[in-house]
């Protein structure tokens, strides 16, 4: 037996997403995914100056605007055929690397657990933790992953002078060279992040994880 399942639209995304669900004998047996929503920045770089994508781009997502940016500078150095130096690569990868942890942060304690500490969920064993550790603005977990997410979001600061939007990922690597003491910060941020994750999420050192 085959039926069809449409589920959506999901919050929380950026736009509406739906996913096309064919369930034959109890089991997924394809899935489409479409997100209808039409945003325009095609229609907004057409006719510009190339540059002027390391500045539009990013504004695709206040999220995940570091994606954006290094999408727009790696296509505008393809084109004109510059690669970026070595170490501009590795400072505009830890750009990157950073703000991917902190999404993960995002979208785990502030967009997905809060959904756990909704009624609907009451009397399972779980739901007290659920409540005191990730109710929306409440939740002491989340807090501390906030907390934590900010402090992360400082090497953004010191390496591409702000976040989100940055203008600092060029085609040919990045306009700031870290130092020995943005490095030192560095290092220290990353283990007090780590920390954070050990405590608050994993229960555990990561190796043991």
């Amino acid at each position: 037996m085959t039926r069809k399942l449409l589920v959506g639209p999901f919050n929380r995304v950026e736009g509406d997403l739906e996913i096309r669900l064919d369930i034959r004998d109890g089991a997924v047996a394809s899935a489409q995914v479409n997100s209808p929503l039409f945003r325009g920045f095609e229609m907004m770089l057409a006719g510009k100056d190339p540059r002027d994508a390391l500045t539009i781009v990013p504004r695709i997502c206040g999220i995940c605007s570091i994606s954006q940016s290094a999408a727009a500078a790696l296509a505008l150095g393809q084109a004109a055929g510059v690669t970026p130096t070595p170490q501009g690569a590795l400072a505009t990868a830890i750009l990157h690397a950073v703000e991917n942890l902190a999404d993960h942060v995002t979208h785990f304690a502030l967009f997905f657990m809060p959904d756990f500490a909704r009624p609907a969920y009451a009397g399972r064993d779980w739901h007290g933790q659920a409540l005191e550790r990730f109710t929306a603005m409440q939740g002491s977990a989340a807090r501390q992953l906030t907390e934590g997410r900010a402090q992360l979001l400082h090497i953004t600061g010191m390496l591409a002078g702000k976040w989100p939007h940055t203008l600092a990922i060029q085609p040919g690597g990045v306009t700031k060279a870290p130092d020995a003491r943005d490095r030192v910060r560095i290092l220290s941020t990353l283990r007090s992040f780590r920390r954070t994750l050990e405590a608050t999420i994993f229960g555990a050192k990561l190796e043991e994880y």
